[in-house]
């Protein structure tokens, strides 16, 4: 790995952390007098799903200690439903009802666990870092289907006044400080608004992560580094040398909020920094 790359992939550990709605693998511990069937029916998971993604051929000779991983398991949050969750991970709700056994009448509780119909190939593909395809309905400012709701947005959000005035990358509807293990700050503007640098600086990295739609890392001469998340379409390269103002790309819709929303992050020497107080111009 180059100098130049450890910058960028420490700021990536920070993007990629608030990965609480894609699902992830469980490790069991198997313990003396367990089998694959006790295993299968304490996580509701097919013991043939098991034994494909742990490469099992036969589950007679498992042996205590032995470290079991448990495909596809995804934790309800609040807030979540069938259909929602089903998008995810590209599946339909009756997949997802079907395999976890839930009735067409049944509810989800914050905390429940269900396995994606698929197994490790569905949650592979989730975790790719391509956002899923809005479905129709979820542009900002338009009705969700009924019975439908948005998950809740993981980030967290604190209450600090931004101030409005300053040059930002797209213009300001509502502006917010991120908190927590993303620091930086969610600006609200208009769908299909183009973002400008507000620094001149190098591309050093442009695509997509989970999360926060297109993202654009922009290094300026003096070493800062400046993220745009939230694009839907990027209009530079990697090694493209940009001007105060420049066009990046254009805002998309966030995939939680529904609202198009721009994440806004500056880092020096890999620390972040209030991006209010970061330098702005040429």
């Amino acid at each position: 790995m180059s100098k130049q790359c450890l910058g960028p992939c420490a700021i990536l550990a920070f993007l990629l952390a608030p990965a609480l709605f894609w699902a992830e693998d469980l490790v069991h511990t198997l313990k003396k007098g367990e089998t694959l069937y006790s295993i299968s029916r304490q996580y509701q998971v097919p013991a043939e799903l098991i034994m494909s993604h742990n490469g099992i051929a036969n589950p007679d000779r498992l042996q205590a200690g032995q470290k079991i991983k448990i495909p596809g398991i995804y934790t309800v949050q609040k807030g979540d439903t069938l259909y929602a969750i089903a998008r995810k991970f590209g599946v339909t709700a009756d997949e997802l009802a079907r395999i976890n056994k839930i009735p067409k009448d049944g509810t989800l509780k914050a905390g429940d666990r269900l396995c994606v119909p698929g197994g490790a190939q569905a949650v592979a593909a989730a975790g790719k870092g391509n956002d899923p395809a809005p479905a129709k309905g979820d542009d900002a400012g338009q009705k969700l289907p009924p019975g439908v709701s948005r998950p809740l947005d993981p980030r967290t959000y604190d209450n600090r006044t931004v101030d409005k005035s300053l040059i930002w990358p797209v213009s300001v509807i509502d502006i917010s400080y991120l908190s927590g293990k993303v620091y930086g700050v969610s600006i609200t503007s208009d769908k299909g608004e183009r973002v400008k640098a507000i620094a001149s600086g190098k591309v050093i990295s442009a695509g997509p992560y989970r999360g926060f739609g297109q993202v654009v890392f922009v290094q300026s001469t003096s070493g800062y580094i400046y993220v745009y998340g939230g694009l839907e379409k990027v209009s530079q390269r990697v090694g493209h040398v940009l001007s105060f103002g420049d066009s990046l790309g254009t805002l998309g819709s966030d995939s939680l909020s529904g609202k198009a929303q721009l994440y806004f992050m500056v880092y020096n020497k890999d620390t972040p920094i209030d991006p209010a107080k970061a330098p702005r111009g040429n």
